[in-house]
């Protein structure tokens, strides 16, 4: 599934902040998302890489960041910067600074796909220890390169931990019911799974693959706590 997609959704769900309009717009979402993407489309619009208890969050400094747009770009930080006090967001910035590049051009280059920019994001995660900062910005970098102007915009705000669209986990959840079982009314059954496991993306991908009756036999996963409160 082509980066640029969720992006056009992206820009959907951040022009209003009403509920069914967010649902009916992640619907028409998951339903054209292939199964072996949906767990990564489910965490990329919470923005997020993986469940919160895993532990591992995005959140890049600023500093890297600006670091990262540098080098994809050629702009000096100082530039990069300067726009940034205008603006107030640096994904904004990024695409600001990509839009403007006279010379840039992407005719020989593959769109970016959902899966290139989840497993980017996911190593820049995972990266600790020495040397854990010049590779994050030599990955960031890499994938702004191959990025057109939007996708700059959220791609830096995902690495930040600054997405924000306003979508909650019960949001997901419903629009994963219509999309896939026709109504709202089987959000119950498919947050019981949620519960049992912590974890939207793996519910989202079993729901895809195994439809409502993979997840009505869902059970606890070990290594996967049930979330606080619940007793199935």
């Amino acid at each position: 599934m082509l980066f640029r997609k969720l992006v056009e959704v992206f820009e959907s769900l951040e022009s209003t902040t009403k509920r069914l309009e967010m649902t009916d717009s992640l619907v028409m979402l998951f339903k054209e998302t292939p199964s072996s993407d949906i767990d990564k489309v489910v965490f990329l619009t919470l923005g997020e890489i993986y469940p919160p208890f895993i532990g591992l969050e995005l959140g890049l400094a600023e500093k890297l960041a600006v670091k990262a747009l540098s080098l994809a770009t050629g702009v000096k930080e100082e530039i990069i910067i300067e726009d940034l006090k205008k603006t107030g967001d640096l994904g904004q910035t990024g695409e600001n600074i990509f839009s403007n590049r006279k010379s840039r051009t992407l005719l020989f280059k593959e769109p970016l796909t959902v899966d290139k920019v989840y497993s980017t994001l996911e190593k820049i995660c995972k990266a600790t220890g020495k040397g854990a900062q010049e590779l994050k910005i030599k990955y960031l970098a890499g994938l702004l390169t191959n990025a057109e102007p939007k996708e700059v915009k959220y791609i830096l705000r995902i690495a930040q931990g600054r997405l924000r669209l306003g979508i909650a986990d019960m949001t997901i959840l419903d629009a994963l019911a219509i999309a896939f079982c026709g109504s709202k009314e089987y959000r119950e059954v498919i947050e019981r799974a949620y519960n049992l496991s912590s974890d939207i993306g793996l519910v989202a991908k079993t729901l895809t693959e195994g439809g409502i009756d993979a997840i009505k036999n869902f059970k606890v996963t070990i290594g996967k706590p049930i979330k606080g409160g619940y007793i199935s």
